[in-house]
This record gives structure tokens, sequence and C-alpha cells, in this order.
């Protein structure tokens, strides 16, 4: 789990960073253009430099004028790109069948930063620096492991002076993904990252049929929603479906059926006082949207280290915000939540710790927990916590 996220020179984020202390559930409010959808972009930025390179990360947000500040351009004051993590996940490997021999190492207390530099006017792409630090545990000894990387070379830690060089074809490579080396946390840290999931359901998109072929990883917009629920057990579809029934009225079940064309799939709404089936087309945005999040934190959940979703309130009755509110702290118990939210009706079941409050402020993003307010407790045994923002008591107002 991320502990710490650090953001520094990336789209609406100036300089110095911006550190945020992050939990199980997170829910960041704030006005439009405050900044809350960059913060999931930064997360998915520094998945696609992973999956792929730095290259391929700077394309996919659209190149180097769109990735970093553009305020801090006009002052020219441009700083690099730098992006820091801090995780508390605890995993060890055991080099022999039985743990009790003392042949495992644990490894613990992940930090990772990277700086990425785009300031040049010929949009070169430079990695500047990437340091990753971890605490390892093997035989009983304790010490640092990790990466140091400064330019064009790598050295491995703890480890001789000898550093390994980064060839010109791969400039743009994290070290983390392995550059000649193999780092027992870079491959933690980098199948974490690989295992976030984001989301931003559209209706007209997670209505459509998919072809029948083993379920893969949902959508961000909600793609493959009809192949998951059809290749889901039983077990699985009942348990959405029920999960429905407590919220749409009317609705008995949820069903998939296999289409003609090209060998694709559709799924369809039962109600309870209908003969035939509903079909997608016909099924309203709001069943939809919360027929993708049910997906999500019941299913998808069980192979994802982070779920970061974009507006889960969206064409959902306001009167569902504890229900909504209430699938997404218990899918936290087995993946990180970060959720971007305008719903003052969600605030009121959160607690201040899970709230992030983002705002603009001369131009750039600032962030704070909501906890961190001097007073909110005083002020919620008089006022609801969403009464409190939407008032403007506690910062960020929408």
């Amino acid at each position: 789990m991320i502990t710490e996220l650090g953001i520094e020179g990336f789209k609406s984020f100036g300089s110095p960073a911006e550190k945020v202390e992050l939990g199980p559930l997170n829910f960041v409010v704030g006005a439009n253009a405050s900044g809350k959808t960059n913060l999931l972009s930064a997360l998915r930025f520094l998945q696609n430099a992973v999956a792929h390179d730095v290259s391929y990360a700077v394309s996919e947000m659209g190149g180097n004028a769109e990735v970093r500040n553009k305020r801090l351009r006009q002052r020219n004051t441009l700083k690099p790109v730098r992006l820091s993590l801090k995780l508390d996940k605890e995993f060890q490997i055991s080099m022999t069948d039985n743990p009790e021999q003392g042949n495992t190492q644990i490894v613990r207390s992940l930090e990772y930063d990277l700086v990425i530099d785009l300031r040049s006017e010929d949009n070169a792409i430079e990695i500047d620096r990437e340091v990753l630090r971890a605490e390892s545990v093997w035989r009983g000894a304790t010490s640092e492991v990790g990466l140091n990387r400064y330019g064009d070379r790598i050295e491995i830690v703890p480890g001789d002076s000898q550093a390994i060089p980064i060839p010109e074809q791969e400039s743009t490579r994290l070290g983390l993904v392995g550059v000649g080396f193999v780092s027992l946390p870079a491959t933690f840290l980098r199948e974490e990252i690989r295992r976030w999931r984001f989301h931003n359901f559209v209706p007209g998109i997670a209505r459509q049929p998919y072809r029948d072929e083993p379920a893969g990883v949902l959508g961000p917009a909600g793609e493959k929603l009809a192949s998951i629920l059809h290749r889901m057990s039983d077990e699985d579809r009942a348990s959405i479906a029920h999960g429905l029934r407590a919220i749409v009225p009317g609705l008995k079940d949820v069903r998939t059926t296999k289409l003609s064309i090209e060998d694709t799939v559709a799924f369809q709404i039962v109600e309870e006082k209908l003969k035939t089936a509903i079909n997608p087309v016909s099924v309203s945005d709001g069943t939809v949207r919360l027929l993708a999040l049910l997906v999500v934190t019941t299913w998808s959940v069980r192979d994802s280290s982070l779920i970061a979703i974009e507006e889960p309130e969206n064409g959902v009755h306001p009167h569902l915000a504890e229900y909504l509110v209430e699938i997404l702290r218990s899918a936290s118990e087995h993946s990180q939540v970060v959720v971007t939210t305008h719903a003052p009706d969600l605030l009121d079941h959160l607690e201040p710790h899970e709230v992030i409050l983002c705002a603009k402020e001369d131009g750039f993003t600032k962030l704070k927990k909501a906890s961190s307010v001097s007073e909110i407790e005083q002020f919620r045994k008089h006022f609801s916590l969403g009464e409190l923002w939407t008032q403007g008591a506690i910062g960020a107002t929408p």
C-alpha cells in the first residue's frame, strides 16, 4: 500500500513537491480543475512508464508540454517532473521449501523517487534520477538494498563500486524495470505498480457486447464488462446480482447471453415482473455504472494492488451514498482505493483521515488531509463532513 505520494512539476502540480499521506480508502474532493484527476494521472503516468518506458508514458499524456507544469514555464522556473512513493507492504521470499531453515529474505519500507527532465525545447526526454530504497533482512542481518540511477549509469545498493551502463537505446527505460540487473525490491514494486487499475465508467462503452474470451481486466471505461460477467463463476455472478438487488428496485438477476455476431456476449438485466430480459441498450446509466462498480470492487479487486475510480456517484441516486462508501470501504480491505468525487453526500459517511482536500492556490494544486484541519473534530459536533466542505469551512471549496 502507498503510504505517501509526492508530485512535483507534473501537470497542475508546482514546486516544491506536494506530498500527501494515503490510507486504505482515499476520497479526493475539490472544485473542477483543482487537480483531482491529475493526481490519478500521475499514478497512471508512472504505471505506463513501468509497463513500457518513459517515452511511451509522455506520449500517452500528449507530449512533454502536456506533462510538465505550464505555469512554471511561464514563470521561467520550470522544474523536472518528480514522482515519489513510500510503501509499507512487507514481502518475503524463501530460498528453500522450509522457511524455518532461515533462508528467507524479508523486504520492507520501500521508497521510490523518480525525476524526469522534460524541459528541453526539442522535446527530449531524460531520466535525471531514479532511486529505490528498501530494508532487507537476510539471515538475521538488516541492510539497505535498492538502486541509484544518475544519468546513464545504475549502481546497485549494497554492492561494489562497479556501475552498470545503460545502453543508449534504453535511455528512457526505467532501472526499476531491469536494465542489466535483477533486484528483489524492484521486482516487487514493479509488479505492484502493474496491478494498479484506473476506471472512469462510460455507460455507452460498458454496454457494448464483447468477444467471449478468457476473463481479463475490466477496461478503464468499462470495456469487457459483458465478457467478464460471462466468464465469472455462477457464485460470483450471483453475488453481484445480490448487490444490485439491494439498490435497484425490482431487479431480479444479472445474466449473459451469446450473440451470433463474431462470437460476442452481452449482459442482460432480469426484472421481477417482466417475462423477458432487458438488453443493455435499455438499462439505465446508473444501473450500468453500479454493475461495473460491483465487478471492480468484488471481482477485479482480487488481482489489484490499487483501484482508482473517477466520480463513482455519477448517474447514481444521492440516497445511495452510504452504500457506495460501504462497498468501496469493503474493497479497501483487499486493495488500496483512491476515488475522486464532487458529492458531499459521500463525505458524510467518511472519516476526516479518508478525505484528501484538493485546491488550486496561485494556479498550483495543493493537497491536504481533512484530518489536518484545525478543530475538525469540534466542527463535526455540529455539522457533517459534507456540510463542512460545501460551506467552505475546511477548504477545497466545491
